[in-house]
């Protein structure tokens, strides 16, 4: 009897972003690989995105496009 194996989830993929603010690098993980990467220093009404702080302490935006 054969045993049933999950597939492993792929992982996250990650992509290094300069903060909007002083240019710092930051490594955020993406949910989609065909998607663009948009950084704002403001937060939109709409769309899909994560909140990025870098590591000056510097809040911003990351847009999956």
């Amino acid at each position: 009897m054969e045993r049933a194996t999950a597939a492993s989830p792929e992982p996250a993929l990650e992509t290094e972003v300069a903060c909007p603010h002083c240019e710092r690098s930051v490594t955020i993980s993406r949910p989609d690989r065909e998607a663009d990467v948009t950084v704002r220093p403001y937060v939109a009404a709409y769309g899909s995105h994560s909140t990025v702080h870098c590591p000056a302490g510097h809040t911003f935006w990351v847009y999956d496009c």
